[in-house]
C-alpha cells in the first residue's frame, strides 16, 4: 500500500463521501416513505385511460380529451405516491402489517446482493382544481398541481455493500481500488399550471384523427442533483478515504421559491380512433349531432410528455464542477452530509469550481417520456382492454434532471357511467411485475399499482397509493330536451342526422 504523505491528507467535507455515507439512510427513507404514504403514483394505470375521467387521461395524452363521455369533468383534488428501489426491502411482510407496526426503522431492512446495479425511484403528486371540457371537434382543459421526482441510478455492487454494512466497518472492501461510473442522482419538486387543447382534425367514414397539446408553466420549488461520470477511490481504513480521480457535477437548490420565470413544459399527443359506425357527422356531447353517442372499436395514441425544464434562481444555487486527482480525506466518517452544502464540500480543492460539463446548472430537465397507448373496446360501452407503454428519456450528458421510470402495462377494465374497475398488470423498469387495482365510484377513484404488497407477505421494495375526487357533468345542458337523431317533443324532425350502424 502506498504511504500517505502528511501534507496531502486533508480534513474536508466531500461530495463523494456524502454519497457513500448517506445512501444507507436513503435506502431506509425509501421504505419509510412507503409506509407513511407521503404525497403521482407510478403511472396510476388503473385510472389513466377511462373515458369517464379525461382530467386523468389528459396527463398521458392531451388528445385523449376528445370524445370523452363527460361533457365537463371537474377535478377537485387528487394525490398519490409511488416508491420503489432494488436494494433495500422490508422482509416477508405486508404493507398493512407495517402500517400497524408503526415503529419501522432501518434495522428492519434487508439488503439484496448480487444484482450488480441498483436504483431508487420516487414520484409524488397533488392535483387541485382541474377541469376538462369536451364538445364536438374541440376539447380544452386547465389543471393545477404539484409534483416531485427523485431517482438514483447505477449504484454499483461495492457501494451497495457499503450501504448494507457501513463504510468504516466493512473491512473486506478496505484497501481495494474501485471505480464508480455514470451514477446519477436527481431530485426535483415543482408546481405546475397547465392549459390543454385538442382538435378532431379529420373524420372520414369510420376513421377519426385527433391531436392535442398542453402548455405548462413551471414553478420550481427545490431541487438537487449529482452526476458522477467517473470516481476511482479506495477506502484505506476507518479514517482515510483516497480519491484517485473524480469527474462530476453537483448542484443544490434548497431555497423554496416562486417565480414566473421558472420554466416551461409541453405535452404533444395524437390519437386515431376506429369507430364502430361510419358517421362523419358525429359530434360528441353536442346538439349539432343530435347528442347521440358513438363508440370506438379501438384507438391508438402516441404522445411526448414533459418536454421542458424547471429554471431556478441562479443566485440561490450551490454548484460545483469537479475534476480532481490523487486526494486523501481524513476522518471521512465524521463529515457533514448537509443536503444544501454537499456540492461545495471539496470546493477548496477545485481550481475551477464553476467549470463543469453542465453548462446551465440552474436548470433541471423535466422527466420527459414518450408513450404509446392502445385501447380496445371489447364489449361496446362496457369492457375494454388497454395497453400502455411509457419510456423515460434521460436528460443529456450536459444537464441535470430526473428520468421517468420505464413501464409497460396491460389493463382490462369495466367502464360505466357510475362505476369503473381496472386491474393493471404492469412491468416497472421492464423487469418488476406489478398487479394493481383501481375502482371509481361515481366521483371517487382509489387505486394502487402494487395491490399484492398490501395483502401477500413478501419482501417489500416499494409501495404506492392514489385517489381522485371529481364532479362529472355527463350531459351538455343543450342536450337536456333533445331526442335521438334530432327529433323534437312533438315527434317531428327539424334536421335529420344519419343513424350509425353502430355495432355491425
Amino acid at each position: 500500500m502506498q504511504l500517505l504523505p502528511v501534507d496531502r491528507i486533508r480534513h474536508s467535507t466531500i461530495h463523494t463521501s456524502f454519497k457513500i455515507n448517506t445512501l444507507k439512510k436513503i435506502a431506509s427513507v425509501i421504505i419509510v416513505v412507503c409506509l407513511n404514504f407521503s404525497l403521482r403514483a407510478q403511472e396510476t394505470f388503473g385510472a389513466l385511460n377511462s373515458n369517464y375521467t379525461p382530467t386523468n387521461s389528459v396527463h398521458i395524452n392531451p388528445s385523449s380529451m376528445l370524445d370523452a363521455k363527460t361533457w365537463l369533468d371537474i377535478h377537485i383534488i387528487g394525490a398519490g405516491a409511488y416508491v420503489n428501489n432494488s436494494l433495500a426491502a422490508a422482509e416477508s411482510t405486508t404493507l398493512i402489517r407495517l402500517i400497524r407496526q408503526r415503529d419501522f426503522s432501518e434495522e428492519n431492512l434487508v439488503y439484496r446482493s448480487g444484482l450488480g446495479r441498483y436504483h431508487a425511484y420516487n414520484r409524488n403528486f397533488v392535483q387541485v382544481l382541474s377541469a376538462v371540457w369536451s364538445q364536438g371537434n374541440h376539447a380544452a382543459g386547465l389543471s393545477f398541481g404539484g409534483y416531485s421526482y427523485t431517482d438514483a441510478r447505477r449504484i454499483d455492487e461495492p457501494i451497495a455493500r457499503f450501504i448494507d454494512n457501513g463504510v468504516t466497518q466493512y473491512t473486506p472492501q478496505h484497501l481495494t481500488d474501485y471505480r464508480l461510473n455514470r451514477l446519477r442522482a436527481n431530485s426535483l419538486a415543482y408546481g405546475e399550471a397547465k392549459i390543454s387543447y385538442a382538435y378532431t382534425f379529420h373524420k372520414r367514414q369510420r376513421h377519426m384523427y385527433m391531436a392535442g397539446i398542453s402548455y405548462k408553466k413551471i414553478f420550481p420549488i427545490v431541487g438537487g442533483a449529482a452526476n458522477i461520470r467517473s470516481l476511482d477511490y479506495n477506502v484505506y481504513n476507518d479514517t482515510v478515504l483516497h480519491i484517485t480521480s473524480f469527474l462530476g457535477d453537483a448542484v443544490s437548490h434548497t431555497q423554496p421559491q416562486f417565480s414566473m420565470n421558472g420554466g416551461w413544459g409541453f405535452d404533444l399527443g395524437f390519437t386515431y380512433q376506429r369507430m364502430y359506425g361510419g358517421c362523419e357527422n358525429y359530434y360528441p356531447n353536442s346538439s349539432r349531432g343530435g347528442c347521440n353517442k358513438q363508440h370506438y372499436k379501438y384507438k391508438i395514441g402516441i404522445s411526448i410528455n414533459d418536454l421542458g425544464y424547471a429554471k431556478f434562481n441562479a443566485d440561490d444555487m450551490n454548484y460545483v464542477g469537479y475534476d480532481l486527482a490523487d486526494e486523501n480525506i481524513l476522518n471521512y466518517a465524521n463529515l457533514s452530509t448537509s443536503i444544501a452544502g454537499f456540492p461545495s464540500t471539496l470546493v477548496g480543492l477545485e481550481n475551477n469550481p464553476n467549470d463543469g460539463v453542465v453548462r446551465s446548472p440552474n436548470k433541471m430537465s423535466l422527466p420527459t417520456s414518450i408513450s404509446i397507448q392502445y385501447d380496445r373496446n371489447i364489449l361496446p360501452h362496457f369492457i375494454y382492454l388497454n395497453a400502455t407503454w411509457i419510456h423515460g428519456i434521460p436528460p443529456t450528458k450536459g444537464a441535470f434532471g430526473p428520468r421517468r421510470a420505464h413501464s409497460l402495462a396491460l389493463t382490462p377494465r369495466i367502464e360505466t357511467k357510475w362505476f369503473d374497475a381496472a386491474l393493471p398488470l404492469s412491468l416497472y423498469e421492464y423487469q418488476k411485475v406489478q398487479l394493481g387495482l383501481s375502482l371509481r365510484f361515481y366521483i371517487l377513484t382509489i387505486g394502487t399499482d402494487k395491490l399484492l404488497n398490501y395483502f401477500v407477505p413478501s419482501d417489500l421494495y416499494g409501495a404506492d397509493f392514489y385517489f381522485h375526487l371529481k364532479i362529472p357533468l355527463y350531459k351538455n345542458p343543450k342536450c337536456k330536451d333533445s331526442r335521438p337523431y334530432g327529433s323534437d317533443r312533438k315527434g317531428g324532425f327539424r334536421t335529420k342526422y344519419p343513424k350509425c350502424d353502430a355495432y355491425r
